[in-house]
């Protein structure tokens, strides 16, 4: 059996302190809450509701931890793409970026994202066999409404993605049409509760505060039995402890409260906790996603989920704080592709974004999927016996010839990871003198592009979904309008 090198950033009795300390949050402190329905039905399961402040009991929290499943699947519209938790073979998925608002095309000027530019995100990903599923950009299209963006947005991801979908709504008025897309896009209602193509995105801000949009989201998707991913974004020294333990106890209590409201309204319901940390940079105050010490909490994170509670976890895998396609962006997210790689994660997300996380490319993207590839092979680990080591042939001092004819040179030298991006030397011939990593990934890229992606669902499904989305955008804007008045 092989064995893989792991990191664990906290011994047994520091888990378990974590864990305490977070249950001690959500039962003596609690969460602040604005949705009336939601409250009603968590103090029918044994929560404490006062006002808009609801407390998670010991015994509640134990209750709904233990309805998490710890195996279930994340279908996609192309089977093929079907995700199945834990990871059958030890390794670990990804995702692209949630929420970006800006688009680096490969070729031409950084701009805000528009619609045109998720179908071909949606596109190149579904090509890209080490980006496991997508979630929706923050578009910004002046051809349709601002605050039905996102139902426009989904409408473009499922008639071009083969991959599982993430959801982020933007308006609590959009969550229901969201929903009724996606079971439309699943055949029903049913189908949709039995093969999950989708999942929903649920935020805490501030801290340990749940406004009335994100209770709904929890609401909505446990009522319809939409696998959620639970998110929270805090940031250290900012509304956060400034602390790696700090800013990830943080973001594991906020989690935790959701993936209980989540089991108490739909048991069994399957949950990924989504933990993305920041940190705030107290020389610029600017925001920072790939310091050091935020990698620790992050690693924190994946530890108790996945050790300690049996909670598939994720949280960002790659990306840089740089604007650019330079250096710095190329060590960081490598690097914390491969201090997340060899954590506990289920899923390592991000791919595709730098600047942040304000910033998506189809270039980054690109050279990320194959950055993956070397994780994945990181985190197989190996065997360590007389056969890898070649030791009957170096016993028997019969190579004098060398090693490139030995049948254990034969049986090996394939399993040595080979970047197709990566050149040594000269590179593979004269068509690549001269070139550097960009300009392979950009020829890659006209490759991807080159290639026809036929829409994934029906013309009868297609038109359904565009009925939807006429309808929310009305919808919608008259409630604006509303509003304004």
């Amino acid at each position: 059996m092989k064995k893989r090198v792991k990191y664990s950033v906290m011994t047994e009795a520091e888990t378990s302190l974590f864990a305490d300390r977070m249950e001690q949050l959500l039962s003596e402190r609690g969460v602040w809450m604005d949705h009336e329905k939601m409250k009603e039905e968590l103090a029918a399961a044994g929560c404490i509701v006062e006002g808009d402040r609801v407390l998670f009991p010991r015994e509640v929290i134990k209750k709904a931890v233990a309805s998490v499943p710890a195996e279930f699947t994340l279908y996609a519209p192309d089977e093929a793409n079907n995700m199945v938790f834990p990871h059958p073979e030890g390794s670990f998925y990804t995702r692209t970026c949630t929420g970006a608002p800006f688009y680096q095309p490969a070729e031409g000027e950084k701009r805000l994202a528009t619609l045109d530019d998720c179908s071909e995100y949606f596109a190149l990903a579904n090509q890209l066999s080490n980006i496991s599923y997508v979630a929706l950009p923050s578009a910004c299209d002046p051809s349709v409404p601002e605050n039905s963006i996102d139902v426009h947005t989904l409408e473009r991801a499922l008639t071009t993605s083969k991959k599982h979908i993430w959801i982020q709504p933007y308006e609590a008025d959009n969550v229901k049409y969201l929903i009724e897309m996606c079971q439309a896009a699943a055949g029903g209602a049913e189908a949709l509760r039995e093969k999950p193509m989708v999942s929903f995105i649920s935020c805490s801000v501030p801290v340990l505060q749940y406004k009335y949009m994100d209770a709904e989201i929890i609401y909505q998707c446990a009522k319809a039995g939409i696998p959620v991913q639970p998110c929270s974004l805090p940031t250290a020294g900012a509304n956060a402890p400034g602390s790696a333990q700090g800013v990830a106890l943080v973001a594991c209590a906020e989690v935790l409260a959701q993936i209980v409201m989540l089991e108490l309204l739909c048991p069994g319901l399957p949950v990924i906790a989504a933990t993305l940390l920041f940190s705030l940079d107290m020389v610029t105050t600017q925001t920072l996603q790939s310091n050091t010490e935020i990698t620790y909490g992050r690693l924190i994170c994946m530890q108790v989920f996945e050790q300690y509670y049996n909670i598939r976890c994720h949280s960002y895998g790659t990306g840089s704080d740089s604007n650019k396609f330079d250096g710095q962006n190329m060590i960081e997210r490598t690097s914390l592709i491969q201090a997340m790689a060899l954590s506990d994660a289920s899923v390592l997300g991000g791919a595709g974004q730098f600047d942040t996380a304000k910033t998506i490319s189809p270039l980054q993207l690109i050279i990320d999927n194959e950055i993956f590839e070397t994780a994945k092979r990181l985190r197989r680990g190996l065997i360590v016996d007389d056969d890898t080591m070649n030791f009957q042939e170096l016993l028997s001092g019969n190579d004098a010839g060398g090693y490139l004819r030995s049948k254990h040179t034969r049986k090996f030298c394939r399993t040595m990871h080979r970047n197709p991006l990566f050149v040594a030397g000269d590179g593979d011939g004269p068509e690549e003198a001269g070139m550097d990593l960009m300009d392979r990934t950009l020829l890659k890229f006209r490759e991807y592009k080159e290639k026809e992606i036929l829409c994934n669902i029906s013309p009868e499904k297609a038109a359904q979904l565009h009925e939807i989305v006429q309808r929310a955008t009305k919808a919608l804007a008259g409630q604006t309008e509303q509003s304004d008045s």
